[in-house]
């Protein structure tokens, strides 16, 4: 296979730049020829209003039609340190952060001194004047300088600040104030004098940044405005779970997972679940399994620490055969790790999590679209199955928004798996009953007309404790016999790019949207480049995966951890022959120029 050298470099050069900017044009231009794909760094110290700033852009951005995609970069402490976000706009659908930026805005002298580098060129510094000095020396640099502050004190005061740059980035963008007006009215709707002091505030940084650097629309007119959501994988994971039934959830605070049981109890009371944050997550997990056994359909979320303390819980549910969804947040490293940084180190963990052997799903959703319906299907799998269910997510995963064009929520189909009370009461009732599928009829601690034992032992079909040695073969055979049907589930592999491509990229999880923009922006040279995303990894789709790769030349995969865990994963269940794993262990998610980079190398 040839691979065309010069074409893969010519991308690395091409991708997320903004040609025609010019520095000699500023300040004064009349035009500058647009970017239909732009990175904005939102950069500060923790406390200065970096998510107000960005929360507020974001929105406005897609009420005005765009698709964005934000990822965030935050330090695992309240105050002080270095918190950036990166918000990507664009009029197609994008799933990944570019390494390099169009604009930075920089609260803070360490913004600039921090993000310079990152920066295209040409690009655009948005700062104030009177706490940030301009970097010598950066060439293609257009620094827009404003006096924020103290525009902030002459429009309502210091705390408007944020509000003057949003108005200053509405200027150098060219999307008008509209927009951003009526996001202010829906944020300070309860407050007039508030709402007021935002948009003048706001219009002075428009007025200001228009005034002195002429009229620099970096982004075009939409030929039309979408409706759109703005929604990020926590979100789109507490909202799935919801969707799915959810009845019951318990957790104990833990990076980055915090952010789906907050999304869940904020909604607690409207749909009727019971959310209780425990004293740890050795109680959460076990309330979960207990309100489980009670007929409520229950989840938990965790990151890795977390997950370790909830290991016999797990086997606990397993023996049980009590539905459960764990939903686990990963971390880097062992330990506290890196708290608020991005991995995916927990899957040979959650493969083998327990002692005992027990059936479990394992899925690993890869958009925040993909997300919530995986999550609402988790509830309904570990309801028809009886076993836990683990989504395995990371920081990038939950903490980065993205424009969808809808969620079909009649497409989730909640079935009650429950015995009915007309089916009870006819015949001796046995909880743990040998089915030809390995699932028993299941009832729920106090329905009328039954009583059973769930218990921790091996145990008879009526649940009462057994140390027989024919009745724990049995049972261990019941149990796995659920696998048959758990097989047959969807999620499983899914192959994008071209026909016959004669090398395939191979990813789970977060992963999904650099690798899918590294094939876009390949093409079909040398026959092309193919990906293969895993969502559901555990039971693993053999059958389905040898059959996507068949041809395949070359196969690498893709994954944030050092040991390659999903590459040994694939070998093993396959035979599949890879290639040295294309693996980023620093905290740090995928860029497209690092994978671009890594193709180049390895196939030179």
């Amino acid at each position: 296979m040839i691979i065309r050298i010069s074409f893969i470099l010519s991308l690395i050069g091409y991708i997320f730049s903004v040609k025609g900017i010019l520095n000699d044009c500023w300040p004064g231009a009349d035009e500058v020829m647009k970017a239909t794909d732009f990175n904005i760094i939102i950069a500060g110290q923790a406390g200065q209003g970096l998510n107000t700033i960005s929360g507020l852009l974001l929105k406005t951005l897609t009420k005005g039609g765009w698709h964005v995609y934000a990822s965030q970069n935050y330090m695992s402490r309240v105050r002080g340190g270095h918190n950036f976000m990166n918000i990507r706009i664009s009029q197609s659908p994008v799933f990944s952060t570019p390494a390099g930026a169009n604009m930075l805005v920089a609260l803070d002298q360490r913004s600039v001194d921090e993000h310079l580098r990152r920066l295209e060129d040409p690009a655009v510094v948005v700062y104030d004047m009177e706490s940030v000095k301009p970097a010598q020396g950066a060439n293609g640099t257009i620094w827009a300088g404003a006096p924020l502050l103290k525009l902030a004190k002459e429009n309502g005061g210091v705390i408007y600040q944020n509000s003057v740059a949003l108005g200053g980035i509405m200027a150098l963008l060219g999307v008008g104030l509209t927009d951003l007006s009526g996001v202010f009215s829906k944020r300070f709707s309860k407050n007039r004098k508030v709402l007021e002091d935002n948009v003048r505030a706001a219009k002075a940084g428009f007025d200001y940044m228009t005034s002195i650097n002429g009229h620099f629309n970096f982004m075009p007119t939409l030929p039309q405005r979408e409706k759109r959501l703005l929604m990020n994988g926590a979100e789109a994971m507490g909202l799935g779970m919801i969707a799915g039934g959810l009845r019951f959830v318990a957790a104990y605070p833990m990076s980055p997972s915090t952010g789906v049981f907050t999304y869940i109890a904020e909604k607690a009371a409207r749909v009727g679940i019971i959310a209780e944050q425990a004293e740890d997550e050795i109680a959460a997990i076990n309330m979960a399994i207990g309100a489980s056994a009670a007929g409520a359909r229950s989840a938990t979320m965790t990151s890795g620490g977390g997950l370790a303390l909830m290991v016999e819980g797990v086997s606990l549910a397993g023996i049980m055969e009590t539905p459960l969804v764990i939903a686990d947040l990963q971390r880097p490293g062992p330990a506290t790790g890196l708290p608020t940084r991005t991995g995916q180190e927990d899957l040979d963990f959650v493969l083998s999590l327990g002692h005992g052997e027990f059936p479990r799903f394992i899925f690993a959703p890869g958009t925040v679209e993909e997300t919530f319906y995986t999550s609402a299907a988790a509830m309904n799998l570990a309801d028809k199955y009886q076993v836990p269910v683990f989504i395995l997510g990371d920081q990038l995963l939950v903490d980065s928004y993205s424009t969808l064009d809808k969620l079909d929520i009649p497409k989730i189909r909640n079935e009650n798996y429950l015995i009915s009370n007309e089916h009870l009461g006819k015949e001796p009732y046995l909880r743990y009953r040998f089915t030809e599928t390995g699932v028993s009829p299941r009832a729920y601690f106090g329905q009328a007309g039954t009583h059973f034992i769930s218990d921790c032992h091996v145990h008879e079909e009526d649940g009462h404790i057994s140390e027989d040695a024919e009745i724990s073969s049995k049972m261990a055979e019941k149990r796995f016999r659920k696998l048959i049907g758990m097989k047959n589930e969807p999620y499983g592999p899914k192959y994008y790019g071209p026909e016959k491509a004669q090398v395939a990229l191979v990813c789970w999880g977060s992963t999904y949207g650099a690798v899918k923009e590294t094939v876009d922006n390949f093409g079909q040279e040398g026959g092309g480049l193919g990906m293969v995303h895993f969502n559901r990894i555990w039971p693993f789709p053999g059958e389905d995966t040898l059959e996507i790769l068949r041809g395949c030349k070359k196969i690498f995969v893709v994954e944030n951890n050092i040991q390659g865990q999903f590459n040994r994963l694939l070998r093993r269940e396959t035979g599949i022959r890879t290639e040295e794993p294309i693996l980023r262990y620093d905290g740090r998610p995928f860029s497209v120029q690092f994978i671009t980079q890594e193709i180049l190398t390895r196939l030179a």
